[in-house]
């Protein structure tokens, strides 16, 4: 052909927006969607996102109860330390074997009896609960619900839509995920400023209730079609291993790591995650196909999840205690000054998918990653002269870089795994998150604790035994308790001293530990930049196509 001629050819026409809906039915019939389905997808995940925010606000919505219900019915510190903790420890625990029941017997048939179990705990103890055991086991019933909860919402996001289509949903999945941890500290300080304790629970309810009609009504039912059997004895091997994990990690850092059973529960998680390596690698049918973590996309994603979950918990963990202690604000505003920190990783999230497509997900991911640690690095400056704007801006750049990295790390992780196994691959990002939310916790607050504590051993030395004791234990107890004495005794100089001093020593542990999360941060960036194919080479190693952004909507 000449060079008139071929320049005579006309170009090919942009796809109209009737010939992309077309096209993207047919791709979701070509992977067995039911059209039906297909046409209400974006309910379905509007219904998945109501179940994961019910699951989501439980999590982070009794710190602040806690108060209320002590004096209500005389609970003891213990009780206090096992109505936060067992949720997350039950959770956490079983996540991995509710997703293998899912795949087997249903997503949407576990979904809808986790959220039953769920709201019939959260009601008892909203209503009926009359002690703190009668707490703690409606606790345990809530974690028991929400781990048959959140692996099914991301496995019915999979199965709802066609794997090109996937990510943008997983998108909002995981802006729900990220900001529902903030929205339940708001939720319930606005709630207990008007009312008791047990409007933390009703709230619960409230939300459990509108998730199980509209599952009901919206959602579809799917399941293993290969009908692959369960792991029962991985199952119990991986919750031994993650219930030692979680607990040595949460309580270590508050009661010693010597302690017995801290001790106690090291060694289940160094036996039970042992064992159930050894077994997942020779059993036909594991849990966890260990073969995944060869794969880079996989193992690269899972590991920028955890940094995430890691620096979020982490985060607004210190932030609570940033705003009450040293700004002086109190719980509800504190609570209404989180919101907005929010507001960018949900309306930023949905975009994050066009540039994944773009750049492709090792750019988006590293430089996310390396953003979250530019972010910390900022925080280590907060000052006692910092105000809530500087605060404010320091986080939004760590939000920022979560956002970025959270829905294509999610939608690599689901990538991976075979559709049919989806409860497995939801179940592995659910895991890695909560690890990295325990962790995020326990291992910040200790580089506080000790920056803290050391800043304020020639303060306790100056102190009478009982007052030095409490000024050691915490930095709230020296605000809340000693404080308020040393005016008393020796008036208001000697008690704005004191304040200097103890308000310098926690901030100095607090930018030893906003240090330490950048280090973590950008050692993540550089592994994720180095280990992760490039957009070119992404293909390569998924079991179903990613998302190619079509060139009309470039």
């Amino acid at each position: 052909m000449s060079e008139s001629e071929s320049s005579s050819v006309p170009p090919n026409p942009p796809e109209s927006a009737e010939d992309r809906r077309a096209r993207q039915l047919a791709e979701a019939v070509a992977e067995g969607i039911d059209p039906a389905v297909y046409r209400r997808r974006w309910i379905v995940v509007a219904a998945m996102c109501t179940s994961l925010l019910v699951v989501m606000l439980a999590n982070s919505s009794m710190n602040l109860a806690l108060p209320g219900m002590t004096s209500d019915l005389g609970i003891t510190t213990t009780e206090q330390t096992w109505i936060v903790d067992l949720y997350s420890l039950v959770f956490a625990a079983l996540l991995f074997t509710s997703g293998a029941v899912s795949d087997r017997y249903g997503r949407k048939l576990l979904l809808q009896i986790g959220l039953v179990i769920f709201t019939a705990a959260g009601l008892y103890a909203g209503v009926v609960a009359q002690s703190g055991l009668e707490v703690i086991v409606m606790r345990g019933f809530m974690g028991l619900g929400a781990a048959m909860v959140m692996p099914s919402t991301l496995s019915i996001i999979n199965t709802t839509f066609p794997s090109g289509q996937r990510a943008g949903a997983i998108a909002v999945w995981t802006g729900v995920a990220g900001a529902g941890v903030g929205l339940g500290t708001v939720a319930s300080g606005l709630l207990l400023e008007f009312w008791s304790w047990r409007s933390a629970f009703l709230m619960s309810v409230v939300f459990g209730v509108l998730a199980v009609v509209a599952n009901q009504i919206l959602t579809h039912e799917s399941r293993d079609e290969k009908q692959t059997p369960i792991d029962w004895f991985g199952g119990v091997l991986s919750t031994i291993g993650i219930l030692g994990l979680v607990y040595a990690i949460i309580e270590g850092p508050t009661k010693g790591w010597s302690e017995a059973d801290v001790r106690t529960g090291i060694a289940a998680a160094v036996v039970g995650l042992g064992l159930f390596v050894w077994w997942e690698s020779r059993t036909a049918h594991p849990m966890l196909d260990l073969t995944l973590f060869r794969n880079p996309l996989f193992s690269v994603s899972s590991t920028a999840c955890l940094i995430v979950f890691f620096a979020l918990a982490g985060a607004f963990y210190l932030l609570a205690q940033l705003f009450q202690l040293v700004l002086g604000y109190g719980t509800l505003k504190s609570s209404l000054l989180t919101l907005p920190i929010m507001i960018p990783m949900l309306l930023l999230s949905p975009l994050v998918p066009k540039v994944s497509g773009r750049f492709g997900s090792r750019l988006t991911v590293g430089l996310g990653l390396v953003v979250i640690a530019a972010g910390f690095a900022v925080c280590s400056l907060w000052t006692a002269d910092s105000g809530y704007w500087q605060i404010f801006g320091s986080l939004l750049i760590v939000v920022v870089g979560m956002v970025f990295v959270m829905p294509p790390a999610t939608n690599l992780i689901i990538a991976a795994v075979p559709k049919n196994r989806s409860g497995m691959g939801s179940a592995m990002n659910d895991t890695v998150r909560e690890l990295g939310a325990a962790l995020g916790i326990a291992v910040l607050g200790t580089l506080i604790a000790r920056g803290y504590e050391n800043g304020v051993a020639d303060l306790t030395a100056t102190l009478p035994p009982e007052a030095a004791a409490a000024t050691e234990s915490s930095f709230a107890a020296a605000v809340h308790g000693v404080a308020p004495v040393v005016e008393a005794q020796a008036g208001p100089a000697a008690a704005e001293s004191f304040l200097a001093t103890t308000t310098d020593a926690w901030l100095s542990g607090l930018s030893s530990a906003m240090v330490a999360a950048a280090i973590l941060s950008m050692v993540a960036a550089v592994w994720t930049l180095v280990a992760m194919p490039n957009r070119h080479r992404e293909a390569d190693y998924i079991l179903t196509p990613l998302p190619q952004p079509n060139p009309v909507d470039r």
